[in-house]
């Protein structure tokens, strides 16, 4: 992945993650995160505004990947930040810290997510997904300064980090996470013949002398792998 994107994630930057279902966009970011602490000492905090961080943690294990033990030992974070949640009743109720009386959209997440950073001295982030939150809204120019305000923070933290977006195509519309970030990294996973076929491709990574093609991707045992060398035609 490094030598894809021209030497690796650009430090302290805001970079897209952008996929369909399946696609490994979880996989990834859990990945990013995983090792940074592991290899490099650098702490993560995950917000997880679509799945249950506890089956996140049980899929994980799958690729020897205890992420519990990290949490235990303060290299990582995993923040349940799920717009909406279940009352002891069992009915569907939003999460109400996270959206009430909010001025500026995101700003709630933006406050959780800079309390988590200071508690562990984080040094990468990621935001799964960034599509979650700009649902909550019908009001594009809302939804736009919401991004736009969520990259700027962000930023300033000094983190490297990961915005997931979701989409349905193999190639992804013109969305506001993409157009407002200086990097955007796409993952394929297409019908190919009579099987599936998974690549990866950075789209942008500003600065960086990167690579254009579309490159085999698969997920083994111990995760997501990359093959510079090979590249895929869809």
């Amino acid at each position: 992945m490094d030598e894809i994107a021209g030497g690796g994630l650009p430090k302290g930057r805001c970079i897209a993650l952008h996929g369909g279902p399946g696609s490994g966009k979880t996989i990834l970011s859990i990945q990013f995160l995983y090792r940074g602490a592991v290899d490099y000492g650098e702490n993560g905090v995950f917000v997880s505004l679509s799945e249950n961080p506890a089956e996140i943690r049980a899929n994980m294990n799958a690729f020897g990947w205890n992420l519990k033990k990290l949490e235990k030992e303060g290299k990582l974070v995993m923040l349940d930040a799920r717009p909406v949640t279940l009352t002891e009743e069992g009915f569907i109720a939003p999460t109400e810290e996270l959206f009430r009386e909010e001025v500026i959209p995101f700003s709630q997440i933006t406050r959780l997510v800079n309390e988590k950073l200071d508690e562990i001295k984080a040094q990468r982030i990621v935001i799964d997904s960034a599509t979650v939150l700009t649902m909550q809204y019908k009001d594009r120019f809302y939804v736009r300064q919401g991004i736009l305000g969520l990259v700027q923070a962000l930023t300033r933290t000094g983190c490297t980090a990961l915005m997931v977006s979701e989409g349905f195509r193999e190639r992804p519309k013109i969305n506001l996470e993409i157009v407002l970030v200086p990097g955007v990294i796409l993952l394929h996973y297409v019908r190919k013949g009579e099987g599936m076929v998974r690549a990866v491709q950075v789209l942008k990574m500003r600065g960086m002398r990167h690579s254009e093609q579309l490159h085999h991707m698969e997920i083994g045992e111990n995760g997501i792998v990359v093959h510079p060398t090979e590249s895929v035609e869809l």
